[in-house]
């Protein structure tokens, strides 16, 4: 099973809509609160370059943005052992 993380806030609407799609598809996933967790953040940003959420990395991929589309496919490259 892939390692699935989102990192959100609890201002962002496209981050709730993003955990509701992953709720809804079955995709058990760990959140993770950058605006509660500066440390968190920072690694965000070194991974991304950016501060902009939500940000969802599926085991080494890294899907910026609600990426519907994205996700599934990036979920069938690690299931194919493509990752």
């Amino acid at each position: 099973m892939p390692e699935v993380t989102v990192y959100t806030t609890s201002t962002c609407p496209w981050c709730s809509k993003l955990k509701s799609f992953l709720k809804e598809e079955g995709i058990s996933f760990t959140e993770v609160n950058v605006g509660e967790d500066p440390e968190a953040a920072r690694r965000m940003v070194k991974l991304t370059g950016q501060r902009s959420v939500p940000v969802t990395t599926i085991d080494e991929q890294i899907i910026i943005g609600y990426d519907p589309d994205g996700i599934r496919a990036a979920l069938a490259d690690v299931e194919a052992g493509e990752s």
